[in-house]
């Protein structure tokens, strides 16, 4: 009985060990940490929308007023943990829009909308 006990305390404490043991997948999400964030707005149709609103390096806010589409900007930027970016337009008339945020040269977020105007945001986790 008193070696199953201490058979059981010893795989108790390695399992203890095991558990608290960080993986090499974590690195990658240590903050604050320098990203490459694009931006990118596509329509179906080749009309111009009245603007585009996105969060820019120094934590504000950009808005590019008529601008020609597709439209992409690339930003470099230091973010935080659940910090959140966002990316918006404005169009009249109505079209179908897409709206895509990249970091880091990985799609993640990615919708496409038929509103006049609309936003999506992305979070840091």
């Amino acid at each position: 009985m008193k070696q199953l006990s201490t058979s059981l305390f010893i795989a108790l404490i390695i399992l203890f060990a095991a558990s608290c043991k960080k993986s090499d997948s974590d690195t990658d999400n240590t903050y604050p940490k320098q990203v490459s964030i694009t931006y990118r707005v596509s329509s179906t149709t080749t009309n111009n929308l009245v603007s585009i609103t996105y969060d820019n390096e120094t934590g504000g806010q950009t808005t590019v007023n008529n601008p020609s589409l597709p439209f992409t900007k690339t930003i470099t930027k230091t973010v935080n943990k659940n910090n959140i970016i966002t990316l918006g337009y404005f169009v009249n008339p109505p079209q179908t829009v897409k709206l895509e945020i990249l970091v880091n040269n990985q799609v993640v977020k990615s919708q496409s909308y038929s509103d006049p105007n609309s936003a999506m945001s992305y979070t840091f986790q």
